[in-house]
């Protein structure tokens, strides 16, 4: 594909415009609405949330950290989202991991990278076709994937 062509997110088989549309049940689960515009005109919509981490003693709080949920259901200007991911996305501050389950991308099923070494966290992004097998590490991502795209419209 040229650079700088519109792909757009297609889901097979089920209409993924259903995932933008359960709102309230994200909101349940601690997402927020997401979107990303990034060099070369990339953009990119879904859903994140971020998740609180404290490791405690009888002295009280010895580490806080986090890590970010992303689910990501449409992108444009982008043929290969996992490869700009893993290319373009920096980390960030106190952040352990960031994942990504970009809805709709047949491959790769996973793929990985650590910012310095590990020492600033590390990057995941998974590709989740509707209906097919998924890795491991985003079982609790699946479910409410799955329950919204099989939500009844309206």
């Amino acid at each position: 594909m040229k650079k700088g062509a519109t792909t757009t997110l297609d889901c097979p088989e089920r209409d993924c415009s259903r995932l933008a549309e359960s709102i309230e049940m994200w909101a349940y689960l601690g997402f927020e609405p997401w979107e990303h515009l990034g060099s070369s005109a990339v953009s990119m919509k879904g859903v994140a949330r971020k998740i609180t981490m404290v490791k405690n003693s009888v002295l009280g709080v010895i580490a806080k950290y986090y890590a970010w949920d992303y689910v990501v259901w449409s992108w444009q200007n982008a043929a290969d989202p996992a490869g700009y991911l893993l290319r373009e996305w920096k980390p960030l501050p106190d952040v352990v991991t960031q994942r990504f389950l970009l809805v709709g991308a047949p491959s790769p099923k996973r793929k990985a990278r650590s910012f310095w070494m590990g020492l600033m966290g590390f990057l995941e992004v998974y590709a989740y076709l509707p209906g097919k097998d998924y890795h491991r590490k985003i079982k609790d991502l699946i479910p409410p994937v799955e329950m919204a795209l099989g939500a009844p419209k309206g």
